[in-house]
């Protein structure tokens, strides 16, 4: 019998095979470049134009002792340029090193990847940043990476602490090299003070202490976190695993992202509560003398993610930390974990829901929406403030707003009206001191966005929201951008409100408090 014609039927049909396999590589997606970082982050919230490519990315081994109060890690950084010129030289932010922390932070070793060529490296800015010096130019639109080796001491403080040790609490945001952000107009610090710079595309800028720190794009991470056995480790982003290190220790790994900055909590004595909701885990960690303040600010933080999914978006991450802080009775705000300060949790527990409430509107205005907060910090935090007003009306009623209104914003508005603290709310942080930056910034922008919501009507003022956020998710509006949903969404000509409300105040320094 003659075997070639099944042959050449078993080869035809192994060639039809080979050619539906080739068919299918040629049309199976390509590999999802943020795979590992999803479970850090709700999909639905990366609009369709975010540049993966132009996303920087760490990945950190870090280790951590807490009674020492030191971190040594290693963090390896890799960005694309897009200054759309040649570059020579990045800039890392340290932190640690501003007055206001009173920590140190220091580069142990700097090289280039792939390939570990050593780069030279020079402190500037009193020591907040460290200009990397590239080995060779870096064209426009190329990325490097580059491996930084450092070594942070974070204080033993009292009073408001946030950054260093206190209460049985260590409080490590800032605790790695950060690359400082990428825009068309940078900034460099002068004998004269912080100066725009259209030559240069990174942000220099030094904050004063009385305002927000970092400046940063949106980044995604990979964290191995060391921390001795029996030390309760908060971070941002999400854990992925978990193992026993050497020497009692544990090895925390998370990814995180896309976040303009990652922070870090530990402490030997806290105590957690979590509660779902939307899908999201909400968690409390707080010390076990103030076990029921911290069970409290669990629910108000997870009525506050409720109220807002359903007022403006959907909350862009899986999982919201509220951590008891030794910042006395003020907050601050991270991607996905906000301090809430001690005090609150103790004899000043009556303000620890407007306090909660605003911070996690952080997680939208700032978060979600990022605003620039040394040329604009006005923005994101009268939003805050607007946000925990909406909050606390819909929780408790129009009375309870009304007072919050009024005793929060209008009374001390007025006396810094009075007194000779009035200023433009939309200038920079450094025309505010301590005295009247958080009057001005905060109540006196709050006063504008509840001008806007009067004038509006609480649909069109929501809808006004709603747009704006889904314009501008992970980007950097501006105050112009925001006038223009007003403009075009709500139907009216802002000007006149923001003129009263941000523009008007005396453009000359503000008197020193007395003693």
């Amino acid at each position: 019998m003659n075997q070639f014609p099944r042959f050449l039927a078993f080869l035809l049909a192994a060639l039809g095979v080979a050619v539906l396999l080739v068919a299918c590589g040629a049309h199976a997606p390509p590999p999802d470049p943020l795979a590992a970082y999803r479970p850090a982050f709700r999909s639905e919230s990366l609009p369709s134009d975010f540049d993966v490519d132009a996303a920087p990315r760490y990945d950190i081994e870090l280790s951590v002792d807490p009674r020492a109060r030191k971190v040594e890690g290693v963090a390896r950084i890799h960005f694309q340029n897009r200054s759309g010129r040649p570059m020579n030289d990045l800039y890392v932010r340290l932190y640690p090193n501003l007055p206001q922390l009173q920590g140190t932070m220091r580069l142990t070793g700097v090289s280039t990847l792939p390939g570990n060529y050593a780069a030279g490296y020079a402190y500037q800015n009193n020591n907040t940043t460290a200009r990397i010096t590239l080995t060779e130019p870096l064209p426009p639109g190329a990325t490097i990476g580059v491996e930084i080796t450092y070594n942070v001491e974070a204080p033993d403080r009292s009073g408001y602490v946030l950054f260093g040790a206190s209460e049985g609490i260590l409080n490590l945001p800032y605790s790695y090299p950060i690359l400082a952000a990428q825009t068309t107009e940078g900034t460099q610090q002068t004998t004269e003070g912080t100066q725009r710079d259209p030559t240069s595309p990174w942000r220099l800028d030094v904050p004063p202490p009385h305002g927000d720190i970092a400046i940063a794009d949106p980044s995604f991470f990979t964290i191995t976190a060391t921390v001795p056995s029996g030390i309760t480790l908060v971070a941002s982003g999400v854990e992925i695993t978990q193992t026993q290190g050497i020497s009692d220790t544990v090895q925390h790994h998370l990814v995180a992202g896309p976040d303009r900055e990652w922070t870090m909590t530990v402490s030997p004595s806290f105590q957690k509560a979590s509660l779902d909701v939307d899908g999201i885990r909400v968690n409390s960690y707080f010390l076990p003398q103030d076990a029921n303040a911290g069970h409290s600010a669990l629910a108000d933080a997870a009525a506050a993610v409720r109220v807002y999914n359903r007022l403006f978006a959907p909350y862009p991450y899986t999982k919201l930390d509220i951590v008891e802080s030794p910042t006395r009775y003020l907050g601050m705000e991270y991607p996905g974990l906000n301090y809430i300060g001690l005090d609150t949790y103790r004899d000043q527990s009556g303000s620890q829901e407007v306090l909660v409430a605003h911070e996690v509107a952080h997680q939208w205005w700032n978060g979600l929406v990022n605003s620039d907060p040394f040329r604009y910090p006005w923005l994101d935090e009268g939003l805050a403030e607007h946000s925990s007003l909406l909050f606390i009306e819909m929780i408790h009623g129009p009375a309870a707003a009304e007072r919050m209104r009024s005793l929060r914003w209008q009374v001390p508005v007025d006396w810094a009206v009075k007194n000779g603290y009035d200023a433009p709310a939309g200038s920079e942080v450094t025309a505010f001191d301590g005295t009247n930056y958080e009057i001005l910034v905060y109540a006196k922008s709050a006063l504008f966005f509840d001008a806007l919501y009067q004038a509006l009507g609480r649909d069109k003022y929501l809808e006004v929201l709603r747009t704006f956020i889904a314009r501008y998710r992970f980007k950097t509006p501006t105050p112009a951008d925001f006038l223009a949903v007003v403009s075009e969404v709500g139907g009216i000509d802002p000007q006149p409100i923001y003129q009263k409300w941000i523009l008007s105040g005396p453009k000359h320094p503000s008197p020193k408090p007395s003693e």
